[in-house]
């Protein structure tokens, strides 16, 4: 388009220098087209123009990492006079790259017509991304001119960790620091009713031969979990590394919501810092997990501040480090 504006204007600068030089009757003439013809196919261009629309709309709000977003573009003629062409662009920005700028044509598009574009958009990183619809211009039939139609609109995204299996060794490390080795050792055992919904492995047996009653073992330690995110904001900028870590910390998270919830006996609670504050987020079950990875990546108000002997617990607890290594208090159960 930019070529063909500059040899109008080359062809226009060029007629008036011959004016200039002669006194052609019909070089007037073709002075004069030149400049009516222009004129008369913008004016044919309104009315496309005040009734030409696009649209724009994200077939989902949060994607896993890896996977490509898709994206609906509708542009509408609601004139009965068609349009020569529509440009649409897009700025695409995705967490840790770059805005790119995408351009799409639509040509030739008739009166009372919708037409529909799919584009797909990967994003390799999680994070919060952006897309942005942010013009839409309409042409003459000689390409010369072009103005812009309707609004420009955003859309927010978010780019989810992917969710991979637990090493043995660490479920192997839950289950005896969190739910007893099955050695029933002083201390450790503490000995209550049977209550509708417990797990039937927890049922003392060996008092159940003699009482009549069932007992129930419940160990001291398996009365809640919270699980410490040790990052520091500068962590959050090196991406890779940002990645790798959101995959362990969720997939803890959804394999320690599991058993809380197959168990009944844990409650499950994540903490983080924050602008040098410490927040807990408490996760009743596995499908909550999304929900708080959502409010974490598009940085929204989640969770509640913790208080001071909460704060001092969370390094004797089960935490997670930006190298890692998950420990269950002082022990490290894995790295790699």
């Amino acid at each position: 388009m930019i070529r063909r504006r500059i040899g109008y204007l080359l062809l226009l600068a060029a007629g008036i220098y011959f004016m200039l030089l002669y006194d052609f009757q019909g070089l007037r003439f073709l002075f004069g087209c030149a400049l009516c013809i222009p004129v008369f196919s913008f004016l044919g261009m309104l009315p496309g123009f005040a009734m030409c629309r696009a649209g724009m709309r994200l077939e989902q709000d949060a994607v896993t990492r890896g996977e490509t977003a898709v994206v609906s573009i509708t542009v509408e003629n609601k004139s009965p006079f068609p349009v020569s062409r529509i440009l649409v662009i897009l700025r695409w920005k995705a967490p840790g790259e770059r805005e790119i700028k995408i351009r799409k044509w639509l040509c030739g598009m008739g009166g009372h017509r919708r037409e529909k574009i799919v584009l797909e958009l990967s994003a390799a990183h999680c994070g919060r991304g952006r897309l942005m619809l942010s013009r839409t211009c309409v042409y003459d039939w000689l390409g010369l001119v072009s103005l812009w139609a309707g609004k420009r609109r955003e859309e927010e995204f978010c780019v989810l960790p992917v969710i991979k299996p637990i090493p043995l060794m660490v479920q192997e490390a839950y289950s005896s620091y969190f739910q007893g080795s099955g050695e029933e050792r002083e201390g450790d055992l503490l000995l209550r009713d049977f209550l509708p919904g417990d797990s039937l492995h927890r049922i003392y047996w060996k008092l159940a031969a003699k009482a009549e009653e069932l007992q129930v073992r419940d160990f001291e330690k398996s009365g809640s979990l919270t699980l410490f995110l040790n990052f520091s904001e500068q962590f959050r900028e090196r991406a890779e590394a940002w990645d790798e870590y959101l995959d362990r910390a969720c997939s803890l998270l959804y394999f320690f919501a599991e058993e809380c919830e197959r168990t009944g006996q844990i409650v499950l609670q994540v903490a983080w810092s924050k602008k040098g504050r410490f927040l807990g987020y408490e996760i009743p079950g596995s499908g909550n997990v999304q929900v708080w990875i959502y409010g974490l990546l598009k940085e929204e108000a989640l969770g509640r501040f913790l208080t001071q002997e909460e704060i001092s617990y969370l390094g004797n607890g089960c935490h997670l480090e930006e190298d890692g290594r998950l420990y269950f208090g002082e022990q490290c159960v894995y790295e790699e």
